[in-house]
């Protein structure tokens, strides 16, 4: 039996409505609906509460449905891959505070950093969902998490790449080069990329929501 199946016949065993359960896991009663009907499956950690909520073992879950199991491993491949990139653009980052000579040798080392640059926004948008095994749309609903909301620690975050973008483009204005003020930026990027899955808590709101 599916997962979308499993569940389905479990909620009804325990006489819940699927507005019920998403109150409980704090999600949309849509997104239980999806999963139900095969649509779309729950990561990891959701997982677990799903396996609280249904009393089912999360082994038999898993046991027969081979797509939710390749849901799962490209979830930890897409986790791995973020963390990787983050380090690339931290990395890419630091490499902007370096002083480039005015001699040809310091702007064809500044020309490659640009370069590299670009390579990994590339690799970030069209590669990385390549390697996954996943089409680009799919890839970007992974960033999405259905019942959930910025943490703090995302909002700091997106604060300081947004100020950092305010404060360069006026500095820039001024004379001052911007790569001290794109480094920065990178760096914030990386760090968030890193953190990916520290950026998002449960939103309480939902609760009141599916009432």
């Amino acid at each position: 039996m599916e997962f979308g199946e499993q569940i389905k016949e479990r909620r009804q065993e325990l006489k819940l409505t699927q507005a019920e359960v998403a109150k409980r896991l704090f999600v949309t009663r849509q997104a239980i609906s999806n999963w139900e009907h095969g649509k779309t499956y729950p990561d990891l950690n959701m997982l677990v509460k799903v396996s609280d909520v249904y009393q089912i073992s999360i082994d038999s879950l898993l046991k027969e449905d081979q797509n939710l199991k390749n849901y799962l491993e490209q979830g930890k491949a897409f986790n791995a891959f973020s963390v990787l990139s983050g380090f690339i653009w931290i990395i890419l980052g630091l490499g902007c505070f370096i002083d480039v000579p005015t001699s040809r040798g310091g702007q064809i080392a500044w020309n490659v950093i640009t370069v590299i640059i670009v390579i990994a926004i590339i690799y970030e948008q069209f590669i990385t969902p390549f390697f996954l095994g996943m089409s680009q749309r799919m890839y970007y609903k992974g960033k999405q998490r259905p019942g959930q909301r910025l943490s703090l620690l995302a909002k700091v975050i997106y604060f300081l790449i947004i100020l950092d973008m305010v404060i360069g483009v006026y500095f820039v204005h001024q004379g001052m080069p911007g790569r001290y003020f794109s480094s920065p930026w990178l760096i914030l990027v990386g760090i968030q990329n890193i953190l990916q899955k520290y950026m998002w808590q449960q939103d309480p709101k939902l609760g009141n929501k599916n009432r």
